[in-house]
């Protein structure tokens, strides 16, 4: 293991530290589990993601990588009907959610290395943290090789592969008014703990599913947006902060719909199995497009059961 990657674990293991009870964050941390908050409302637009898949399975078994905000991806999947069990690299918070009853049982894994046995959960979410990982590609075969159905993951979206005329010289302008007025055109990001912030998109994703032999994904684009104080702040249409947060996620939505931008965040559910056309209706429902993949012409062993 390189010294790099052994840092960027230590470094995500201490991130939560500050939000412990005893940090000096812990107001912020204690927030994320306030109700009716303007963070709240923007956690809930993006849970409702998986519900497609909640409907179809429920009481079914799903492991959430990268859940050390006290569990709460888990929180919302048991809160809806399934059996889950968080998992993350620190498990401060989620021993203080477990204290505190918010959930039952709790996992300290390395999504690169997770300990559990081949297929032993129906589903695996990953929300929001696979950008952390220094090695992603390890963790997204690993959360594979432990899922029976399907791997969700809702993550940002690489800005850097645009789609369609409009988006691309759409891309060209942004870059020009940068160069004019002397930024640099990077779209590298690097976060305070010292990792590289990676991103998704289809045509890796796809690539991933085509390499393992699978036959079906489905995508579909988010926008979110943060201002400091969401975590505070009621989802209240007379608040100021909630008008201006859900006011440039509608214009972002807008931008999108004309093809000028790309969402922010990504949701891609990779099937090791193929779905029932009942969920792939609920996902079209959803706003998902759900793509079935060429089957591979020289393994005719691979043809879906």
């Amino acid at each position: 293991m390189s010294h790099h990657v052994s840092a960027s674990y230590r470094a995500q293991e201490q991130v939560y530290e500050a939000y412990s009870k005893d940090g000096n964050k812990a107001d912020h941390a204690a927030a994320w589990l306030k109700p009716g908050t303007i963070n709240h409302w923007r956690f809930d637009r993006i849970y409702k993601l998986v519900d497609p898949l909640l409907a179809q399975a429920p009481g079914a078994d799903w492991l959430t990588v990268g859940d050390g905000r006290y569990g709460l991806d888990a929180q919302y999947l048991i809160a809806h009907g399934a059996k889950a069990l968080p998992t993350d690299i620190s498990d401060t918070l989620l021993a203080e959610a477990k204290s505190a009853g918010l959930i039952k049982a709790y996992r300290k894994e390395n999504a690169e290395s997770l300990s559990f046995a081949d297929e032993s959960c129906d589903y695996v979410l990953c929300k929001e943290s696979y950008h952390h990982f220094p090695q992603p590609m390890k963790a997204l075969y690993e959360m594979l090789r432990v899922a029976r159905q399907a791997v969700i993951m809702i993550e940002p979206n690489d800005q850097t592969i645009v789609h369609g005329g409009v988006g691309v010289l759409s891309r060209m302008l942004k870059d020009i008014v940068k160069r004019a007025l002397g930024r640099p055109v990077d779209y590298h990001n690097f976060e305070t703990s010292g990792n590289y912030a990676y991103a998704i998109s289809r045509r890796e994703m796809e690539k991933v599913a085509l390499g393992a032999g699978m036959h079906v994904v489905a995508f579909r684009g988010i926008n979110d947006y943060y201002l400091p104080g969401v975590e505070f702040e009621p989802s209240d249409p007379t608040n100021d902060l909630f008008r201006r947060v859900a006011g440039k996620i509608a214009r972002y939505d807008l931008l999108c719909k004309m093809g000028i931008s790309q969402p922010a965040l990504l949701a891609v559910v990779l099937f090791k199995r193929p779905p029932s056309a009942e969920l792939r209706e609920n996902l079209g429902r959803q706003g998902f497009d759900v793509v079935d993949l060429p089957q591979n012409p020289y393994l005719k062993a691979d043809a879906p059961a």
